[in-house]
This record gives C-alpha cells, sequence and structure tokens, in this order.
C-alpha cells in the first residue's frame, strides 16, 4: 500500500487495549494518519494463577483446547513455561481468530484449526473436528467471564467444557467531549471498535450523549454482530477480518 495515497490529516481513534494501539503506532510510522489512543479495556494478570495452574498441570485430560485472544495465548504462554510441563501430543488446538491462531502456532510449532471467513464460535465449531464431541473435553482459555455462546453450542454437542481463565479484563471510561475536541482539527476520522463487549460499554458510558459529531466518522469493526450494535449511532460502519495496519492503510484510502 502506497502511503501517497492515503489521504492527509486523517484520526485513526484506536478503541482497543493500549499493547494493541503500541502495536498499531509502529505499524502506522511515516504514515499521515495520527494514532488516538482511546483504549475502551486494559488487560490485567489474575491475583492468584493457583486454579489456572492446576488446569495446566493436567491438560492430558482434554481432547480440545479452544483459544479465544491473543491475550489468552500470551496468559497461557507464561503460566505453562513457569510451570515447566511439556504440552501432550493427543490434544486438538483451535482458535476463535487468525492473529490467535498465528501467535499459538509460533510458540507451540503445532496445527491449529480457526474459522475461514467469519471469526466467531459459530463459524468455529462448523470444522468437522467438532463433530464427535460426546463425553469428549474441551478447555476453553480465556479471560475472567465473557459469553457463554461457544460453551453452550459444544455442550450442546455432548462435550463437557471447562475454562481456563487466565486474565483479566477491565473497562475504562472514555469522554467524547475529549474525544470531539480532538479531532476538530482533522478532515477524516476513523474509529475502531473490535469487540462486542466494547461496543457495548463504549455506548453505554455515553448512553445520553449527542452522537451528531459522529455521523461524519467511519466506524471500523471486525464482526457483524459489533455492527448491529453500534447501527443505532451510526450508518457508516465498515466490516473487515483483518484490523492489521496494511489492511487499516487499505480500508483508509478506499475511503
Amino acid at each position: 500500500m502506497s502511503l501517497n495515497n492515503v489521504k492527509k490529516n486523517i484520526a485513526l481513534i484506536s478503541t482497543r487495549p493500549y499493547e494493541k494501539n503500541i502495536v498499531l503506532l509502529k505499524g502506522l510510522k511515516n504514515t499521515n494518519i495520527s494514532l488516538l489512543n482511546h483504549p475502551l479495556t486494559e488487560i490485567k494478570p489474575l491475583k492468584d494463577y493457583a486454579k489456572f495452574d492446576s488446569i495446566l498441570s493436567n491438560l492430558k485430560n482434554y481432547q480440545h483446547i479452544i483459544f479465544i485472544s491473543t491475550n489468552a495465548v500470551d496468559f497461557f504462554v507464561e503460566r505453562f513455561k513457569s510451570l515447566s510441563i511439556e504440552l501432550p501430543g493427543h490434544i486438538i488446538f483451535s482458535s476463535i481468530g487468525p492473529t490467535t491462531q498465528e501467535a499459538l502456532e509460533n510458540q507451540f510449532n503445532i496445527n491449529v484449526h480457526c474459522p475461514k471467513e467469519i471469526y466467531d464460535s459459530k463459524h468455529l465449531i462448523k470444522n468437522k473436528i467438532f463433530n464427535n464431541l460426546q463425553d469428549k473435553k474441551v478447555l476453553i482459555i480465556r479471560g475472567v467471564g465473557g459469553r457463554e455462546v461457544l460453551k453452550d453450542m459444544l455442550e450442546e454437542k455432548g462435550a463437557e467444557v471447562n475454562y481456563g481463565e487466565c486474565y483479566v479484563r477491565n473497562y475504562l471510561p472514555i469522554n467524547l467531549n475529549q474525544l470531539h475536541q480532538e479531532t476538530q482539527n482533522y478532515n477524516s476520522i476513523f474509529l475502531i471498535i473490535s469487540s462486542y463487549e466494547s461496543a457495548k460499554h463504549f455506548l453505554t458510558q455515553n448512553k445520553n450523549y449527542d452522537w451528531d459529531w459522529l455521523e461524519s466518522a467511519k466506524i471500523i469493526v471486525n464482526h457483524p454482530r459489533i455492527k448491529d450494535t453500534l447501527s443505532v449511532i451510526s450508518n457508516n460502519i465498515i466490516i473487515t477480518n483483518d484490523l492489521s495496519e496494511n489492511s487499516l492503510l487499505h480500508i483508509i484510502s478506499m475511503h
């Protein structure tokens, strides 16, 4: 992507966790895009890993392990290495998205299954590896809390499902008045919201706010469910499966 094709005076507001924004900032270096960091969430380790470590020590009991996010991979790897244990060879590994898939494959040199087009639980379990789950044990690696959709679908197929929760997601306030002031001098505004929970939090934080100034902004999301949630404030929403810097540059250049 030629940076000359990207319009000048562009604000890209990222509501993703700070660590992901730092990576994105490096990718946008030397472009005409100003990255404005306004994380809606922060990722923190657990205060006590005794329960999670016990789960890791008994991975041999599981036939499937599913990773929800790159954060899940990061904290899993950290605890796994601290325990000096081995990864059982019989386990089938899966992830919700390709970034998580890549992170896991790079860490362990293993094959990881992932949906091909739409990255969510519904499309993951369409994989034939989940056809015969009767009496199989499945471990879902994730943060504390979250949606129960994947667990419910796996149990409907006869699986015994447990969670390995290895980090905490804290929601942060966002001041839209401040954000409005920061973006007044930009010709184009793009806003990234990359999770359903963040979208709901964004709306709840600002439920009495006048959204008019955001009507000219383009909101970039990575799932139709997020688009549906945010449709109450905007009709200018772009869906992409890829939130890498190259993909974002392409989206911006096309809009």
